[in-house]
């Protein structure tokens, strides 16, 4: 052969050994080889017994995300209506960028369908020590370790249906082929990466469904969820009577606080039926700067005529409404009108005016956090590294910022301080409970929640797309009334700056004679600044500025108690006066007897009244089990309990449940009514007595039950499933189970003559 020819032909060949040789020459040949292979088989991390995890495992985990990312698998996951696809999504795909809208439709999702899942669980989905490439390529072994393969065949016939809702109407062989010819990736790598994703979906969906439900367990939870009971009664509370009691004598009192200073108020068990407890929660006290929205409205010029026809003519569309063609006939075909401006200039000018007012208040409020943060600006300073005390003193004076505020604005600037205050009595507040900060992405996050999550609390945990933890003495806010806003009452919202003085751990209180505000915002034009012990005085409290006394908490507790065989003498003579004459005479006669001493409504003189609560349902254990879950993290928080049909807090809805079983204690299982009425049942977590003038039972029938009984088994079996799909895609949990571990760095020997690490000791 022509050597010329032969070179001119395997020129590229000649050049490769041409570099290698002088690569050899250069650096050494061992030398090259030795890097070479080292790369080729470097062991970054282990799993299982003795996995290995090379570099290059992990470039085709990586190859492989970037592969369902070209499929938009990060968008099919998260819109999916399981919650299970939508954590797996998140986990893999949420570097791309973080949704607080998607995180409220996860919780509205758990909040919907009674999952026992807590805001927690979902924020440390996010919390990931390793890139999103080491927990897939865990996660697709896991699945392949217990035998989870999809042949292609059926990855092809699940992509066919899925592809035109995810590409616009894009069908599989038109995505395929410009995947295939574009991105260069072959059809079977493609099909092979889809169906590891199945089948760790499937995998997940087979590991989170064991727990078997029994038949018996579906009948208990059918006839729970689905009988009903209905009642009418007259309560008498005992402290309607307590005020005709002997005062309980000092030796007393100190016994029964000894007793129970241990127990949180309302902790019911058997050895404490009343639910006494004087136990302290978790505590804290605010300083705060707020503004009246009624007061700023004010000092806001209305909009003019220019300013509302400019906001018609920009926002058209706003003002579109889709009516019947022919006015009428509403059968006719439906047609877009918009509105003529007359008949929107006037909700137009409520709107300016109260964009106005917001703008303006926020204005004032962002001028406060200003002037006291002052020191705080100094570039020299690192926050991060300043300590509590330090942010005290550095921290500016709310008092003189709102004096100085108000004469600037001409508007009341108010400044004050509460008391120390639970979570609970924070939410039950008439301003506290409807302030909310805007986080991350708009994502409103409730100020009790930021209040209580400061690090020398940490009850509650903040997630990440709500907004940093605040520190003591760091202002937060404004805070905004969105409950109002959202229900458009205008009349009492607020606005408010506020900041964390001081804290108090849950613990026992220190001596019975204890006392402490339980002030809260205070905006009256005349108010006085609380302080934290009281100042003595005949002077009555204001209703922001209570004062708590263990002391007298436990004498009113003693004198209810000795009042309960008072009130139940007294229920049988309600009993008696009924049957002489009937129920509302007798409510009229015992609001005459002794309802004047117990009057706390002036305009409302009926103490005692009829009541009646229809279609009571048993609150079962798994929805204590879920309002425990799901309230985890978030102190004083309320949930909707749909079988009482109230918003309750865990400890109320024991309560609750409690009183609805011994409602239905005093039912027969073979009747459904009670043949005794009227009856008397005391109901000691309340301490009060219910004159029961009838009472029934709608029992779940056989018929019922069968109809209803594969629902319920599906439904609860997905409870379970999704409920521990959260901690199956915990990312902590995955490393765990997987027995992931980082390889050791290799060292070279101290000594030439001693052995290196050998890998199995790595």
């Amino acid at each position: 052969m022509n050597l010329v020819k032969w070179f001119r032909k395997n020129n590229t060949k000649v050049m490769a050994i041409v570099v290698i040789v002088i690569l050899f020459g250069f650096i050494g040949g061992g030398t090259l080889l030795e890097q070479l292979s080292r790369r080729r088989k470097e062991t970054l991390a282990y799993f299982g017994h003795r996995k290995k995890i090379t570099n290059f495992d992990l470039d085709e985990a990586r190859r492989e995300l970037s592969i369902l990312r070209m499929l938009r698998t990060d968008r099919l996951l998260v819109g999916l209506p399981n919650l299970r696809a939508v954590l797996l999504g998140e986990l893999l795909f949420s570097e791309r960028s973080a949704s607080s809208v998607l995180i409220n439709r996860m919780r509205q999702m758990i909040r919907r369908n009674q999952y026992r899942i807590s805001d927690k669980q979902i924020s440390d989905i996010y919390k990931r020590s390793m890139p999103s490439e080491v927990y897939w390529l865990l996660l697709r072994e896991e699945a392949l370790r217990a035998g989870i393969m999809i042949p292609d065949a059926d990855v092809g016939r699940q992509l066919a249906q899925i592809m035109p809702q995810i590409f616009d109407g894009q069908t599989y062989p038109q995505i395929m082929g410009a995947l295939v010819e574009r991105a260069g990736i072959p059809q079977d790598q493609i099909l092979a990466t889809f169906g590891k994703l199945l089948a760790v979906l499937f995998y997940s969906q087979i590991i989170c469904s064991t727990e078997a439900v029994t038949n018996s367990q579906i009948m208990h939870m059918a006839s729970w969820e689905n009988e009903t009971i209905d009642v009418e009664f007259v309560k008498l509370d005992s402290a309607v009577f307590a005020e005709a009691q002997d005062p309980p004598g000092e030796e007393k009192v100190v016994e029964h606080f000894d007793k129970y200073k241990k127990f949180f108020a309302g902790d019911i068990s058997e050895g404490n039926p009343y639910g006494f407890g004087y136990k302290l929660a978790d505590r804290a006290q605010l300083e705060y700067i707020a503004v009246k929205l009624d007061d700023i409205s004010a000092i806001v010029t209305p909009p003019t005529y220019e300013d509302t026809e400019k906001y018609y003519r920009q926002r058209t569309k706003q003002f579109t409404e889709t009516v019947p063609q022919d006015p009428n006939d509403p059968n006719s075909p439906l047609v877009e009108r918009v509105k003529d401006y007359a008949e929107v200039a006037g909700a137009i000018s409520e709107q300016l005016t109260q964009d106005k007012i917001n703008s303006k208040a926020e204005d004032i409020l962002q001028e406060a956090e200003t002037l006291t943060e002052a020191k705080l600006q100094d570039a020299s300073i690192d926050l991060a590294s300043v300590s509590a005390e330090q942010f005290k003193q550095m921290a500016g004076d709310y008092k003189a910022a709102a004096e100085q505020l108000s004469k600037k604005h001409g508007v009341k600037v108010y400044a004050g301080e509460t008391g120390l205050l639970t979570a609970a009595e924070m939410q039950e507040d008439d301003y506290l409970s409807r302030l909310f900060i805007t986080g991350y992405g708009q994502n409103p996050v409730r100020l009790t929640r930021i209040v209580f999550s400061v690090d020398e609390l940490g009850a509650t945990e903040l997630g990440p797309f709500d907004m940093p933890r605040p520190r003591m003495y760091e202002n937060v806010g404004p805070a905004k009334d969105l409950v109002r806003q959202m229900m458009k009452e205008t009349s009492g919202q607020i606005m408010a700056v506020v900041r964390v003085m001081k804290v108090a751990e849950a613990c026992e209180p220190e001596a019975i004679d204890q006392t402490f505000s339980k002030s809260t915002l205070e905006f009256e034009q005349d108010q006085e600044q609380p302080s934290e012990e009281p100042t003595g005085g005949d002077e009555e409290p204001s209703e922001t500025q209570k004062i708590y006394s263990i002391k007298e908490e436990v004498v009113k507790d003693l004198e209810k108690l000795a009042a309960i065989d008072t009130t139940k003498s007294k229920a049988k003579e309600f009993i008696n006066l009924a049957a002489e004459n009937d129920w509302d005479s007798a409510v009229d006669k015992f609001n005459e007897l002794y309802g004047q001493q117990a009057r706390q409504d002036e305009s409302d003189p009926n103490v005692f009244k009829m009541e009646s609560s229809m279609r009571l349902q048993r609150i079962s254990s798994r929805t204590l089990a879920m309002l425990a879950a799901q309230s985890q993290g978030n102190p004083g928080e309320r949930l909707f309990v749909r079988e009482a049909q109230k918003w309750l807090s865990v400890s109320q809805a024991k309560i609750e449940r409690q009183f609805i079983d011994q409602l239905y204690s005093l039912v027969p299982q073979d009747s459904n009514t009670v043949d005794a009425a009227p009856l008397t049942m005391e109901f000691k977590p309340d301490m009060s007595v219910y004159v029961i003038k009838n009472i029934s039972v709608k029992r779940l029938s056989r018929e019922e039950y069968q109809k209803i009984k594969a629902m319920q088994l599906y439904r609860e079996d997905e409870i379970q499933a999704q409920g521990l799909a959260v901690i199956h895609f915990n990312p902590e949990n995955i490393l765990k189970r997987m027995n992931f571990r980082p390889a050791k760095a290799r060292k070279e020997p101290a000594d030439a003559n001693a052995p290196a690490e050998s890998e199995a000791a790595s």
